[in-house]
């Protein structure tokens, strides 16, 4: 009984370390790029591509996935989706919903494990199935939101410098969707990658302050949020774009410098725990340690 249980915490722990840690596509890649395919290739035969997790084991978490999807609440399907989103979706909802249940079943086998292999009161078994299993559940949606976070802070970061850029280039009268193809060319990251996005929408026909919004949505940036519906109230009331972009730059860049104070600020306290833990030992060793081995040496 106990190998089993082995086997299966160890087989379940290498499927969600293999699905976290594996190399992802680019999205915006894979989103615009198409694949040519000449005659000569047409006419060979069939081959099956892809590694045998690509054509057995990720199908079956799909399907695993979106059985889960329709047994769960919708609100809460919402949720997770949402969250995939604004971390520029690294996978896909039941792939995240497979993983997320072979965690949890992870934690529950391992507490299994524990409970048969120590003498515990029924007080005790409660408490570390109920920590293992809580445990477990949260690991994949705290990677989820660790990822969305990283994307949100990229974002915000490069915001000030690219309004900077759209407004030079909105001011030297470029229009505003070839400012933004010129913003998304010249910088990279996840603003570059949200920009191309923007401009792929409008190429298909999609209004202008619909893909704004859109994109200021998954995002989550409320900066950028902000940016999407000044241009479009800008527009409503025949503002100029470039006086627009211009105030909203001059907001980011004052944002950005009050983030920077606040940093500063936090600086010395931040360094209190490395100085506790790191100098103050050494010093201690250096000048109260031969004080002390002279006062025992005259004693």
């Amino acid at each position: 009984m106990l190998p089993l249980i082995a086997l299966l915490i160890f087989g379940s722990a290498a499927l969600l370390a293999f699905e976290l840690m594996r190399p992802k596509v680019d999205p915006i890649r894979r989103r615009v790029q198409v694949q040519h395919r000449n005659t000569e290739e047409s006419t060979l035969p069939s081959r099956v591509e892809g590694s045998a997790f690509q054509r057995l084991i990720s199908p079956a978490f799909s399907r695993l996935g979106r059985l889960l999807a329709s047994l769960l609440p919708t609100h809460w399907i919402r949720g997770i989706d949402h969250m995939l989103v604004m971390a520029d979706r690294p996978w896909s909802l039941p792939s995240f919903l497979a993983v997320w249940l072979f965690s949890i079943l992870g934690g529950g086998f391992l507490a299994l494990y524990i409970s048969l292999s120590a003498n515990l009161s029924g007080l005790q078994l409660f408490v570390i199935v109920l920590f293992t299993i809580s445990l477990a559940a949260l690991i994949p949606y705290s990677r989820l939101r660790s990822k969305a976070g990283y994307r949100r802070k990229a974002i915000v970061r490069a915001l000030p410098d690219a309004m900077d850029l759209l407004v030079t280039s909105v001011e030297a009268g470029m229009g505003v969707d070839a400012a933004f193809a010129l913003v998304a060319e010249k910088s990279a990251g996840p603003l570059s990658d949200a920009f191309a996005l923007y401009l792929k929408q409008v190429g298909l026909g999609r209004p202008r302050r619909e893909a704004l919004v859109h994109i200021a949505d998954e995002t989550g940036v409320s900066d950028l949020v902000e940016i999407a519906h000044n241009i479009n109230q800008g527009e409503d009331l025949g503002t100029p774009i470039s006086d627009v972009l211009r105030r909203q730059s001059e907001e980011l860049r004052a944002q950005r410098r009050q983030r920077a104070e606040l940093a500063a600020q936090k600086a010395p306290v931040k360094m209190t725990i490395p100085l506790a833990l790191c100098f103050l030992p050494a010093m201690g060793a250096v000048v109260v340690v031969p004080s002390m081995l002279n006062l025992f040496r005259f004693i």
